[in-house]
Order: C-alpha cells, then structure tokens, then sequence
C-alpha cells in the first residue's frame, strides 16, 4: 500500500508541476456556453486543439463563439520603443533590418517608436515609408487594431482625398476582419501592406454595393416616378462612390444595384394584389350590394373603396413607371428580365381587380368596375 500510496503522489506531484507550467493562452467560448482555457497546441481549418487542466481538447471551429488570447501573447507583440530623437536614423536602420530578417516585432516596435517623434526628428518622405512597413509588421503578427491605426496614420501623411479615402476604407476592412483564425477579409489571409489594400478594396465595394441595394430594397412611394428617379440617383451616387475603390464598378455594376428597386415594386404589387383580393370579397362588393340603402352604408362602402382603389392603382403605376425607369436608365434587363413571368401576370390580375367579385344575385357577364358611390340628398 505505501509504494501504491508513494507511486500516487509522485503522480499529482508531476500533474501539478506540469500545470502550474503550462500558462493559459487562450479561452475558448463555443456557441452552446462552453468554455475551455489552456495553451492553444494546434489550429487547423476546422478545428482548434486547446490543452486544458483537464486534458487536450478538439473544438470544431463552426462552434468557436469567441477566442480570446491572453495577457502574454499581447506582451509579445509591437510595442513602441523608446527614441531619442537623435537616434532616428540608426533605429530605422535597425527597423529596415529587422524587416529584411523577418523580425517583425522588433521592427515594428522601432517603427512605432520612429513615428512618435516630432517631424523635424523624423521627416514626412520617412514617415510615409515607416507607415507602410509597420502595417504589414502588425498584419503579420496578427495585430488588426495596431494595422488598422497604421494604415489611418498614413492616411494622414497622404496627399490626395482619393489616397486618404482609399487608406481610410483599408483601415475599416482590418476593423472588420476576422480575427478567429489568422486575419482574413472575406476570407483572405491578409498579410502585408499591398495586400491589405488590394483585399479591402474589393471589400469596400462589396459594402457599396449591399448599401446601394438596400437603398432599393427599402425605397417608398415607388408609384410616383419622380420617387423612383430620386431613389435610382441615391443609388448611383452610392455606386459613384465605390468607382474610388475599383474604377468602372459603377457600370458593371448598375443593372445588379438597380434590380433591387424592381424587385422592391414586383413585391409590393404583389403584397397589393393579395390585399385587394382580400378587401374586395370580405368588405368592397357586399357592402356594394346595400349601399344605396343607408347614408350610413354608402359611408362605409365609399371608405372601404378609397382604400382599395389607391392600393391597386398605386401597384399598376409602380409597375408601368418600371418599364419607362429602366429605359431612361439604359437598364432595360431590370424590367426585361421580370416582364414575362411577373409583371404581365400581376398586370392582368390588377386588371381584373378594378371589377367586383362575383356575388350571389349578380347578373351574368362581366361584374360592374369597382366605383365611389355618389352619396347625394336621398341620404338627407
């Protein structure tokens, strides 16, 4: 029993040693609440390896809600040194060199701290130079607020709106880059100062492009084109912009912007024409039926019928005020492409709306049109 006894506590003694020499560098948060800490020993595309206190666990990445990194992984990357200003030249030849080896925790701590000095200390043509450099230093230690502040810091050095604006829409991508496994936008491995700005500016426009079609999407009073033409300039406006980031898109891109606008009326017509088929069999023809009877019935037909004839009118315009947009905006395929399977079909059903639903009593043929009844002295 004691060597059983011995043999144990050499065995917790060995665990403990082991896992008070293990510092924690990460805690993993998955989707359903679970949470793992310990030392990160594998990351793949799938799945990270995380060795906890309570042994080595596999967590796919699909339920990884959050990674946070700890204390001393921060303490390892760029920090800003201390420069005299008269050392500015050696320490950006130190910088240069540690960039050549790779190093680039210590060229960018040597960037950082270069950047920090007064003007005179370190001139603007070095200063554009050290920006670029210490961008991809923090990409390429996975720092996206050291690369994002990098990249804003250059856009202040710049000369040329356009040059700030497209340094400026840099930085907002590595913002919003994902962290999780490496630094990526949009799925891209970001890793240096070109690169960053080639990946962004396809970014930016990506983001142009939804805000444009949201423009459409969620545009009102589509039955008025004067509204239609105002919401399709708010669009190519939004679409100019994004010719900053890759010249030409707000071509190519045009008729994709603008199918958000017909596909925005489409779908009220057809939100319209639901409605009225509704309206017209629960309330509109019976109340037809007995409004001569009452001022009181003829008010409440009259009512009902208002409604009803500005919805199906304002769904019929919306359609035929797309036809003659897409025209005036040389995107004929907006309209084209949803002429034959959904807007003759709801023009016909629009049509058809104007006359009453058949009721019991009625005389054969066609139904009367759908009309305000004239409410005169016989309801005095």
């Amino acid at each position: 029993m004691k060597k059983s006894y011995g043999w144990a506590v050499a065995a917790g003694l060995c665990a403990v040693a082991a896992v008070a020499a293990m510092v924690p560098a990460a805690t993993i948060v998955t989707s359903s609440n679970q949470t793992f800490i310990g030392k990160i020993v594998e990351e793949a595309p799938t799945h990270i390896v995380i060795k906890t206190e309570s042994g080595t666990v596999t967590v796919p990445l699909v339920t990884i809600a959050t990674i946070q990194r700890d204390a001393d992984l921060k303490k390892r990357g760029i920090v800003a040194e201390r420069i005299q200003p008269a050392d500015a030249p050696k320490a950006f030849g130190r910088a240069k060199a540690a960039v050549a080896k790779g190093d680039w925790v210590s060229a960018g701590s040597l960037l950082a701290g270069l950047l920090e000095l007064p003007g005179a200390s370190f001139p603007h043509e070095n200063r554009l130079a050290a920006t670029a450099a210490l961008a991809t230093c923090y990409l390429q230690v996975k720092d996206a607020e050291g690369a994002a502040k990098a990249f804003t810091q250059r856009a202040a050095l710049v000369a040329g709106e356009s040059n700030k604006q497209r340094l400026l829409a840099t930085a907002e991508a590595i913002e919003n880059a994902n962290t999780m496994m490496g630094l990526t936008i949009d799925g891209k491995t970001v890793s240096s100062y070109d690169e960053a700005i080639t990946i962004a500016m396809t970014w930016k426009v990506k983001q142009l492009l939804a805000e444009a079609r949201e423009i459409g999407a969620t545009a009102t009073k589509l039955n008025n084109l004067e509204k239609l033409e105002e919401a399709g300039k708010r669009i190519a406006d939004k679409l100019g912009e994004a010719d900053l980031y890759s010249p030409g898109f707000s071509v190519t891109n045009r008729e994709a912007a603008l199918t958000s606008l017909a596909d925005n009326i489409i779908q009220a017509a057809r939100k319209a024409v639901e409605l009225c088929t509704t309206e017209r069999r629960a309330n509109i023809s019976p109340y037809w039926k007995t409004a001569g009877s009452s001022l009181k019935h003829a008010t409440r037909y009259n009512n009902y019928t208002r409604n009803y004839l500005e919805r199906r009118l304002a769904a019929e315009d919306g359609l035929k005020n797309l036809k003659t947009f897409a025209t005036k905006t040389q995107t004929p395929g907006i309209y084209a492409k949803r002429a034959q399977k959904a807007i003759a079909p709801l023009l016909m059903q629009l049509d058809a709306l104007q006359y009453h639903a058949k009721m019991p009593d009625m005389p054969l043929g066609q139904p009367p049109r759908i009309r305000l009844v004239a409410i005169g002295s016989q309801f005095k």
